[in-house]
C-alpha cells in the first residue's frame, strides 16, 4: 500500500486553476441543487436524497476554497510588511 506524499508543488498559478475549476463546479451544482430540491418538494424520495448530497458536496467546496484561499494569503507577506 502507497503513502499519501504531504509535500505538494504547486505554484500560486496551479492554486488559481483549482480554484477556478471548483468555482464553476459550485455554480454548476447550485443550479443542480436548486433543481433536485424543487423536484423533492413535487416528487421528494430520490431527489430528496441528491438535493442532500450535492449540498453536502457544495459544502465541502466552500471549505476547500477557503482553505485555499487563506494558504494564499498567509503564505506571502502582506504588503508593505516584509
Amino acid at each position: 500500500m502507497t503513502r499519501p506524499n504531504p509535500n505538494f508543488d504547486l505554484t500560486v498559478e496551479d492554486v488559481d486553476l483549482i480554484e477556478t475549476a471548483l468555482s464553476q463546479s459550485q455554480k454548476i451544482l447550485s443550479h443542480r441543487h436548486l433543481s433536485y430540491e424543487h423536484g423533492a418538494q413535487i416528487e421528494g424520495g430520490a431527489n430528496m436524497e441528491k438535493a442532500v448530497q450535492t449540498g453536502e458536496t457544495l459544502s465541502r467546496i466552500q471549505n476547500l476554497l477557503g482553505r485555499l484561499q487563506m494558504q494564499k494569503v498567509s503564505g506571502t507577506p502582506a504588503a508593505g510588511l516584509s
